[in-house]
């Protein structure tokens, strides 16, 4: 198998989740990829559909709301389920979804034709500036090498300020051996800022961030769920 695909589901937004598992059974051939899915509180039609899911997928039913950075520590770490020993991590948020037939033939030859370039971490390109006390809180992370920040685009022509590019977190691929390295996700993250700080985390090591989500529509619905402020701010604002 090339990866284990995992997929985060919450609330009582059948709608939302039979969109993307519909997409995985799809789009997904039998076989290439595990399949992992938990639900946080999650309504009766998502259960009653998961039951009757004709391939073998794991499903974790949560009657509690835990935390996104909560989950994938137990999920990543072999808590919940057996930790990922395929090449490649997956990650998919319940308002993501594949929405082009050769999302999986397409994303592998991608992934095989970057090889060259030690590609490790895949997804759409998104930045954002660093918000008070953000700089401070990832500098005192373990995976933290001393790098500088990175410049990022200001609405001004020519001014940049200090920020990350990263992938949406919404749906994004990591290569294993990364994950363990950093032993992702960093400990301190509950619910927010964890994509941002990912791609962080992967600049420090040294490591290419390639733009690529070729086939797959994410963060397409409004926001559910846990309010907190991005990790590390002192600001409270949302994301």
């Amino acid at each position: 198998m090339l990866a284990t695909i995992y997929c985060l589901l919450y609330g009582d937004h059948f709608k939302l989740h039979k969109r993307l598992l519909d997409s995985l059974q799809k789009h997904l051939p039998v076989g290439e990829a595990r399949v992992v899915v938990w639900c946080n509180t999650v309504c009766n039609y998502t259960q009653h559909y998961l039951q009757a899911v004709p391939i073998s997928w794991e499903v974790i039913l949560s009657a509690k709301n835990v935390p996104k950075y909560e989950v994938m520590r137990r999920l990543f770490r072999g808590a919940a389920v057996p930790a990922p020993e395929t090449e490649w991590v997956v990650w998919f948020d319940d308002d993501s979804h594949i929405v082009k037939a050769d999302w999986w033939p397409r994303t592998k030859a991608y992934l095989a034709e970057k090889t060259d370039e030690g590609i490790v971490y895949a997804g759409e390109a998104w930045y954002v500036h660093h918000l008070p006390g953000q700089w401070e809180f990832i500098k005192q992370a373990k995976w933290f090498k001393g790098l500088e920040p990175q410049m990022c685009p200001t609405r001004k022509p020519g001014v940049q300020q200090p920020g990350i590019w990263f992938a949406q977190g919404a749906y994004w691929w990591m290569r294993t051996d990364v994950m363990e390295r950093l032993n992702w996700p960093d400990d301190r993250l509950q619910h927010n800022g964890g994509d941002t700080l990912l791609g962080e985390a992967i600049r420090q090591q040294g490591l290419p961030f390639h733009r690529f989500h070729h086939g797959v529509k994410l963060n397409d619905a409004k926001r559910r769920g846990f309010h907190e402020k991005p990790a590390g701010s002192r600001k409270d604002v949302r994301r």
